[in-house]
């Protein structure tokens, strides 16, 4: 009987250490911050850039993706690089400015943002939007690199 309980109480050590959170010191929740904005930013060229092949590559291209957008949920790679074809194909040009933001940092390969930004909008036509708007990104680092894995806006 004692063997059996301390059996029982090794066990439920064990699990409870395979279960416990990773906890990243401060430095490293700041070198995962640096590396996140260095995503967004080379994101934000890309965006503006026009190119849809571009931007998609910053999507994760698995069975793990998702973006919902407009109203829609859209969960097969290749329809978001449809879908972005068509939207930039009216477009001239796209900028934007970020105006808040908060990164979630769950561990070193996933992180979670939320940004608020303005983004201006000129079409071929050569009218023009200002638009405010909002979205949250769930990314995760995929072979050293980060992918958007879920995008909602």
């Amino acid at each position: 009987m004692r063997t059996l309980h301390l059996l029982i109480i090794v066990m439920i050590f064990i699990s409870l250490s395979c279960t416990q959170k990773t906890v990243l010191s401060e430095e490293d929740k700041k070198a995962v911050e640096t590396e996140i904005h260095q995503f967004m930013d080379s994101l934000n060229v890309a965006f503006e850039s026009l190119t849809p092949e571009r931007v998609f590559n910053y999507f994760l291209h698995t069975d793990e993706f998702a973006v919902a957008s407009q109203g829609n949920l859209i969960t097969n790679p290749s329809a978001l690089l449809d879908t972005m074809k068509v939207h930039m194909a009216f477009m001239k040009t796209q900028t934007g400015k970020t105006i808040d933001e908060k990164i979630f940092i769950i561990n070193s390969d996933a992180a979670v943002i939320s940004i608020s930004r303005i983004g201006t909008i000129t079409f071929k036509n050569e009218s023009q939007i200002n638009m405010p708007y909002a979205l949250t990104m769930l990314l995760v680092k995929r072979e050293g690199k980060w992918k958007i894995a879920h995008y909602h806006n």
